[in-house]
């Protein structure tokens, strides 16, 4: 299998456009996540089929492009109880049925003069995918926050009736639904309270998911509007009932472990102050890296106040067993902060990577301003600093820099993973700023270290064509290449020329400027996705439409502006698999083609456990023995069997949504271990993944 099968990357069309930026987001499996003004569009990838079974299938599949599997689903939220129904339901915490006898009406939520009445619409702002491995089958899931000061958790939840009755072989949405949520009034359970749950009288303006803790585990902060920044541990796991333990089901547990003041130092300036400016954001916090110790693991949040950029301490101790309450310490003060003049919509993004400087461990990021761009480093394990003193902005600590002003906010921030035996000097990035105009040079920015004749991506370049073409006014006027339909961007439809007296006289107009909603890398880095809206600038718009380009490698010694980054960190199977296709990893890995070699076959505790089983075992179809071959068992008469082992019964086993391995249940495995080899034998496996490639099942 060669990346010249995979389906091709094509742009994909919108009806509608964001009202926030940052409106795209890739998680680790490359799944895409879009935000638009009144719907969320979930696109999953599809990756080139292991066994093609006519020459005639294959050519069909490369006419399909990538992303053709997508859920739109309605963009307005309303924050309604019954979201957390079975979250409480876990928790052995039955809502009142009274609550959902009647429309439930949202009152409003928090401090505001307008929120706390409810009149909130609840439209998307964000769109966040969590970590790795927290969500079903270890797939990540999407976290959306509202208007309304809520956030809704949406992925799949499939219950063992659904895996026993399916058949598929590919995925869908079929299965994916609301999961939970927080904030605006939503009930969670609380141990302490006599109802045995709480309603959340928090109206949430922002949030982020730390970095990958580990399988079902992770942590979530988000920020209210009193400026408080809580920490909340979030977990998927299975439990079984006290008076049947043989009973268990999955569910989700959600937990408040610690909060904090973010106020800054900075008094709030009057409502009249001719000098007062908004600040925060809904993308105003930010976790680094965990640095990974013994006996605990750290990281810092970044969060962005009133002027003000803090970095508070977060502390795991000891190892958060699944199912367990974790020991979190947050830190009394920030580590360090910073002063600056920042207005609304600054955010903060951190490097993947963590410096060993003496006994300190350095991580690095950016602070992007709405006019420049500022590199910062820190030491995570390093001890809390002083508080500063409470000031004002007019002290003198924040200065506004005038010449900057000309420059639009930042509206997509890409870090670059960096060589691990090379420090830059500073932190790697690309930054795409509000608008492309012809007279604004900065809205695409990047400090790679780019060679003569490298080109910027290919989705920068189509726009800076665009907004550099010059037509005279009449053409402009007369719609040439004005928002076409057809999949030349710039083909010209034709205009009644005689309009113009003298065609070398006539002004010339730029068209066209874009607007740039949102910039993000694919899980190992190697391309990379701008949502974009093109509008037309002799008359007002039509269609409110957008569009996500995108950008990849063109060759083996191109990277389109990445070429210069060495190969990714730890990548999920799914992530691999695209880094293969679309990205910088030049060969599909071997799980993709079935091979046969032995020598190419991952060898795992898991095999090595099973091999003096496998002959003993009997083809369930012919009876005849099996031979091991590669990642299968056969048999004489051809019966292949996934992971070495026989499937003796429907419903036992699930297939792998990468290379089409059927895999055998835990509690399948644990049974023939025992059969065959003996009542001391341990199967050391969460039968989560692909035994295989390492893969996430369909069900």
């Amino acid at each position: 299998m060669d990346r010249s099968k995979a389906r091709p990357l094509r742009p994909l069309e919108f009806r509608a456009r964001p009202i926030a930026p940052h409106a795209v987001a890739w998680s680790c499996d490359a799944e895409l996540a879009i935000a638009t003004d009144d719907a969320i569009h979930i696109c999953l990838p599809e990756y080139p089929k292991v066994e093609s079974t006519s020459d005639e299938a294959a050519e069909n599949e490369l006419l399909q492009p990538q992303f053709s599997l997508t859920l739109t689903t309605l963009g307005t939220l309303r924050p309604d109880p019954a979201i957390n129904r079975p979250l409480c339901a876990f928790s052995g915490v039955s809502l009142p049925a009274d609550e959902f006898k009647e429309p439930f009406v949202f009152g409003g939520v928090g401090n505001g003069e307008v929120t706390k009445c409810g009149s909130a619409l609840g439209q998307t702002l964000r769109v966040e995918w969590s970590p790795n491995g927290l969500g079903q089958n270890l797939r990540p899931v999407l976290t959306v926050m509202t208007t309304s000061g809520a956030i809704v958790a949406l992925g799949e939840k499939i219950d063992g009736r659904a895996t026993l009755l399916s058949n598929s072989r590919s995925r869908s949405f079929k299965h994916w639904k609301m999961l939970w949520g927080l904030g605006s009034q939503l009930p969670i359970p609380d141990g302490d309270s006599a109802q045995g749950y709480t309603k959340m009288d928090e109206r949430i303006v922002s949030f982020s998911w730390a970095r990958e803790i580990g399988p079902g585990r992770g942590m979530l902060a988000y920020l209210n509007d009193a400026d408080h920044i809580v920490v909340m541990g979030v977990q998927f796991y299975s439990r079984s009932r006290k008076d049947d333990p043989a009973d268990t089901r999955e569910g989700w547990e959600i937990f408040e472990v610690g909060r904090f003041d973010a106020k800054g130092p900075h008094t709030a300036a009057s409502d009249g102050d001719a000098d007062a400016s908004p600040s925060g954001g809904a993308f105003c916090l930010r976790w680094s890296p965990w640095h990974v110790a013994e006996d605990f693991k750290t990281a810092t949040l970044a969060y962005v106040g009133r002027n003000h950029v803090g970095f508070r301490r977060v502390t795991l101790q000891r190892e958060w067993q699944r199912g367990q309450s974790p020991t979190v310490t947050i830190a009394a003060a920030d580590t360090t902060s910073a002063c600056m003049f920042l207005s609304a919509d600054a955010f903060v993004e951190w490097e993947d990577a963590i410096w060993q400087e003496g006994d300190a461990q350095m991580a690095r990021g950016i602070i992007a301003t709405p006019f420049v761009v500022k590199p910062f480093q820190l030491n995570l394990c390093g001890s809390p600093s002083q508080p500063t003193s409470a000031h004002s902005t007019a002290a003198g600590a924040v200065a506004r820099d005038r010449s900057w002003f000309p420059r639009l906010i930042g509206t997509g921030l890409v870090m670059h993973r960096p060589d691990p035996s090379n420090k830059p000097a500073e932190p790697l990035y690309s930054l795409v700023r509000l608008s492309a105009t012809p007279t604004n040079h900065d809205w695409y920015h990047t400090n790679l270290p780019l060679e003569e004749g490298e080109e910027l991506p290919q989705w920068a370049q189509r726009i800076q064509r665009a907004v550099s073409r010059e037509v005279t006014r009449v053409e402009a006027l007369a719609g040439v290449d004005s928002e076409s339909d057809t999949d030349s961007e710039f083909e010209e439809p034709e205009v009644d020329m005689t309009m113009v007296a003298d065609e070398d006289n006539a002004p010339k107009v730029f068209p066209h400027r874009y607007r740039i909603w949102g910039l993000a890398a694919s899980p190992g880095g190697g391309c990379s996705a701008a949502l974009v809206s093109k509008h037309v600038t002799q008359h007002s718009d039509r269609r409110p439409r957008s569009r996500l380009l995108f950008a990849w490698p063109a060759d083996a010694d191109y990277a389109g502006g990445l070429g210069h980054i060495l190969a990714p960190g730890p990548l999920t199977t799914e992530g691999t698999v695209w880094e293969a296709m679309h990205g910088r990893i030049r060969e599909m890995p071997a799980f993709m083609s079935r091979t046969l070699d032995r020598s190419l076959v991952q060898e795992t505790p898991l095999r090595r456990l099973f091999k003096p089983a496998v002959p003993r075992q009997k083809c369930v179809f012919c009876e005849m023995g099996l031979v091991t071959l590669g990642t299968e068992s056969i048999c004489e008469d051809g019966h292949s069997f996934a992971t070495g082992l026989a499937i003796m019964a429907p419903g036992v086993s699930r297939i792998c949504a990468v290379c089409d391995l059927r895999c055998l249940n835990v509690s399948e495995l644990k049974s023939i271990a025992h059969q065959h080899l003996g009542p001391q034998a341990q199967v050391e496996s969460a039968g989560d993944a692909c035994g295989g490639c390492g893969g996430k099942f369909l069900l």
